[in-house]
């Protein structure tokens, strides 16, 4: 967004216009430098939800499940998301029925045409307590540390998060040494996509929640989530998720964000030949199945990095590979 459209959106937000309003906030809350301003932008998407604005209620929900410049309050988050739906953001609509617990199927057609129809929607069908329980992990190796978890996420949302990302798909990069930054190399040649607080929404934020729930570690020290595409050939070398302490280049990177301590892998899709997660100095192979989940440390008992971690992401050899991907660091990021 330029300079002139930015002062145009102002004055309409200026003049108490709610898409405006929330237009605005979205800005202040996306990470532009030239209109960041989260406290702002969250208030801007308050007033509009006050208004009756329906994209604003979803905007509003995010900030709450995600717990940004307010306490984490996933209640609040449901009922500003089924008011966005019963004012007809279709965003909101989907992630809805997604999150629906129903009873018995009588119950979630009701639901369904509820929704639909823009009627209003009880809270109590969607059961946040039992999203959030701590789903039951598999041992598969203690050294390195990892886990497996089975059934970690339905289908449907699964296929909701590929959906999300399909059209938004980049050259995936990597750290550089040489500059501290990060680029793209060709011993990682998938694409990948991540999402900001703006681009998020209720089902990945409860992805962040399910694996806060799985590892014990707060949603607040998870970098953002990402997603990853492998179409057939397409594979990630051998590599080390860990932030190494003696690379000189990442010191104000690890001083700013801190170790990473966890990778948590949720397995999006099947029908693909090959595209297995491979340790090979652990000699371990994985392939999940849609929404299972895989899991471990990027360092030891004491805190040290855990060469032993080695992995790669196979190339499929015929169909694509879909991933979701979170890193979990050891603090919460500080200010630079």
């Amino acid at each position: 967004m330029n300079a002139a459209q930015l002062e145009t959106l102002r004055r309409a937000a200026g003049e108490g216009r709610p898409s405006a309003m929330t237009a605005l906030g979205l800005c202040y809350l996306s990470g532009d430098p030239d209109c960041f301003d989260h406290d702002e932008g969250a208030g801007l998407l308050n007033r509009a939800a006050a208004l009756g604005d329906a994209e604003a209620h979803h905007g509003v929900a995010v900030l709450a499940a995600a717990g940004v410049c307010q306490p984490q309050n996933w209640e609040l988050a449901i009922s500003h998301l089924l008011t966005s739906a019963e004012l007809g953001w279709q965003h909101a609509r989907e992630q809805c029925r997604l999150l629906q617990f129903p009873k018995n199927a009588a119950a979630a057609r009701s639901a369904r045409s509820d929704i639909e129809d823009g009627a209003q929607y009880p809270l109590d069908t969607i059961d946040i307590a039992a999203w959030l329980k701590p789903p039951v992990k598999r041992v598969i190796c203690d050294a390195p540390r990892v886990r497996t978890i089975e059934h970690f996420l339905p289908q449907s949302m699964c296929d909701w998060i590929i959906q999300r990302a399909r059209h938004r798909l980049r050259p995936a990069r990597v750290y550089d040494a040489t500059t501290g930054g990060s680029s793209v190399v060709n011993t990682r040649t998938n694409t990948e996509v991540d999402f900001n607080i703006v681009e998020t929404d209720l089902i990945l934020l409860l992805v962040q929640a399910r694996i806060a729930a799985a590892t014990g570690l707060p949603t607040i020290v998870m970098e953002l989530t990402k997603v990853l595409h492998y179409a057939p050939g397409q594979a990630f070398f051998p590599h080390y998720d860990f932030i190494d302490p003696h690379d000189t280049a990442f010191t104000a990177e690890r001083q700013l964000r801190g170790q990473r301590l966890v990778t948590f892998l949720l397995y999006l899709n099947e029908g693909y030949e090959g595209g297995e997660t491979d340790f090979p100095t652990a000699g371990i192979r994985y392939k999940g199945r849609t929404g299972d989940a895989l899991y471990f440390a990027n360092v030891d008992v004491n805190g040290d990095p855990d060469r032993r971690t080695l992995h790669a992401g196979l190339a499929p050899a015929t169909g694509e590979k879909w991933l979701l991907s979170q890193w979990i660091r050891d603090r919460a990021p500080r200010r630079a």
